[in-house]
C-alpha cells in the first residue's frame, strides 16, 4: 500500500503542487483541496483496471493516463489562483518531471535487477531527489509572491507538443517496443532538456522584471517631479492670488474689508490644517498630497501616529503612503458629487500591531487579481504598479495587505508587527 505513493497520477499531483506553494489560495481552500485530491488519488483504484480499464484502451494507447494528467491540472486550478495558461505550463512540465523519475527508477531496476520492494524504494528516492532540486530552484527563482508569467505563447504550444511527444513516445516503446536501458537514458536527457528550456521562463522573466522595475523607478522620479513641480504651482498661485488680495484690500471699505480677511484667512486655513503626526517624513507627505487633493478638489482626513512609522525607510515609506494617497485621490476624481470626494487615512497602533486603513470613494466595483485591484488604464506595464509596489513593501517589513470595495468605497487595510524590521 505505500508504494501508492509511487503511482503516476500521484507523482504528477505532488510536483504541480510545488509549483502552485507561493501561489494565492482560493476561498475556502481545505474545503476545496481535501475531498478533491481525495476523489482524485482514489479514483484510479475505484475504476476497474486502473488506468488500463478497456474503456480507455484504443489498441496499444491508453487514454487513463491522459485523464488523470488532465484531472490533476483541473485539480490545481480548482485550488489555487491561477491562469489557464499556468495550469497547462505547470503540468506540463510536472508531467516531464515524473517521466524523468520513471525513467531513472526503469534503468535502475533493469541494471541491478532489483526485486519489487528495492525497486519501489528507489523510485520513491528519485522523485524526493527530484522534487528537493525543483524546490530549491523555486525558492532562488519566485521572489515577492511571483508566479511565471506565460505569456509566449510560441513556449506554451512548445510545452503541450513536447509533453504529448513524450507521452506518445513513452507509452508507444511500453506497449510495441522492448523498453532497453539506452531508450530509458535518451528519454531522460531529452525531459532533462525540455525541463531546461521550460524552467527558463523564470530566469527570463525574472530579467525582464528587473528591467521593467528600473524602467518604472525612473519613469516615478519623473513623475515625482513633475507632483513636486505641481505642489509648487500650487502654493505659488495661491501666494499670488493672495498678493492681488491684499493690494485690492487697499482701496475696499472697512466692511468689504472684514469680509476680504475672513476670505483669506479661509484661503489659507488648508497650510494650518495640515496635520501633525509627530513624524516630520510623514507630515511632508501629508502636506503635499493634501496640496494635491485640493486642486482635485478632494478632502483628506487623517488621523496619524507617524512615530509608529519610524521602522520604515524614508523612501518606502514615501513610496507607501504616496503610491496608497496617490490611487486614493485618482479614484476620488471619478465621483460626481464632491461632498463624498473625501479620502480617510488613518495609521495607529492597534492590538499588538500597527494599522493602516485608507478608505475613498469609487464609484465602480474594480477587478481584483490575486488580491489587487487591476488598473483600468490601457498601459498595464506602468499603470498599477503602485499597489503591486505597495505589496512588496508589506512583505518586505513582514506586514500582510487587503484591500476591498462595498457599496462604492475602496478600502486598504495594511498590519504590520510593531517595531517590524525590513526583511534582508
Amino acid at each position: 500500500m505505500m508504494w501508492f505513493i509511487n503511482d503516476f497520477h500521484f507523482q504528477i499531483l505532488v510536483l504541480e503542487l510545488l509549483f502552485c506553494l507561493r501561489l494565492q489560495r482560493r476561498e475556502r481552500f481545505w474545503l476545496r483541496f481535501i475531498p478533491a485530491a481525495a476523489l482524485y488519488c482514489a479514483l484510479p483504484v475505484m475504476v476497474p483496471g486502473g488506468y488500463f480499464f478497456p474503456g480507455f484502451v484504443v489498441g496499444w494507447f491508453t487514454f487513463g493516463f491522459l485523464v488523470m494528467f488532465i484531472l490533476s491540472g483541473l485539480l490545481i486550478w480548482f485550488c489555487f489562483r491561477m491562469s489557464f495558461r499556468q495550469m497547462i505550463f505547470y503540468c506540463c512540465v510536472a508531467h516531464t518531471l515524473q517521466h524523468m523519475v520513471h525513467c531513472l527508477y526503469r534503468v535502475t531496476e533493469q541494471a541491478l535487477s532489483l526485486p519489487f520492494a528495492a525497486a519501489q524504494a528507489v523510485q520513491m528516492l528519485y522523485m524526493g531527489v527530484i522534487c528537493l532540486v525543483v524546490y530549491r530552484f523555486l525558492r532562488n527563482h519566485f521572489r515577492d509572491s511571483d508566479t511565471a508569467d506565460v505569456r509566449n505563447v510560441h513556449l506554451l504550444i512548445f510545452a503541450i507538443v513536447s509533453t504529448l511527444i513524450v507521452y506518445v513516445l513513452s507509452y508507444w516503446t511500453t506497449s510495441q517496443e522492448q523498453e532497453t536501458a539506452g531508450v530509458l537514458l535518451f528519454d531522460f536527457f531529452t525531459c532533462l532538456l525540455i525541463v531546461f528550456i521550460l524552467l527558463d521562463i523564470f530566469r527570463i522573466r525574472r530579467a525582464e522584471r528587473e528591467q521593467l522595475i528600473m524602467e518604472r523607478l525612473l519613469r516615478q522620479e519623473q513623475e515625482q517631479h513633475q507632483l513636486s513641480r505641481a505642489t509648487i504651482d500650487v502654493i505659488n498661485r495661491k501666494c499670488h492670488d493672495l498678493k492681488h488680495q491684499i493690494a485690492a484690500l487697499r482701496s475696499m471699505s472697512r466692511e468689504e474689508q472684514r469680509q476680504s480677511i475672513d476670505e483669506l484667512e479661509n484661503a489659507v486655513m488648508i497650510y494650518d490644517s495640515f496635520p501633525k503626526s509627530g513624524n516630520e517624513d510623514v507630515d511632508l507627505i501629508l502636506a503635499e498630497k493634501s496640496l494635491l487633493a485640493e486642486e482635485e478638489r478632494v478632502a483628506i482626513r487623517s488621523v496619524v501616529d507617524g512615530k509608529g512609522l519610524s521602522f520604515m525607510r524614508i523612501d518606502d515609506l514615501y513610496s507607501l503612503l504616496g503610491n496608497a494617497l496617490d490611487n486614493a485621490i485618482e479614484a476620488s476624481r471619478q465621483e460626481e458629487a464632491e461632498a463624498r470626494r473625501i479620502v480617510t487615512l488613518y495609521a495607529a497602533p492597534k492590538g499588538g500591531l500597527f494599522a493602516i486603513h485608507i478608505e475613498n470613494p469609487c464609484p465602480r466595483e474594480p477587478l481584483f487579481l490575486d488580491g489587487l485591484p487591476v488598473t483600468s488604464k490601457p498601459d498595464t506595464d506602468y499603470h498599477g504598479f503602485g499597489m503591486r509596489s505597495i505589496r512588496y513593501l508589506c512583505e518586505k517589513y513582514h506586514g500582510a495587505l487587503t484591500t476591498g470595495w462595498e457599496d462604492g468605497i475602496f478600502s486598504l487595510d495594511i498590519l504590520f508587527p510593531l517595531g517590524g524590521q525590513a526583511a534582508k
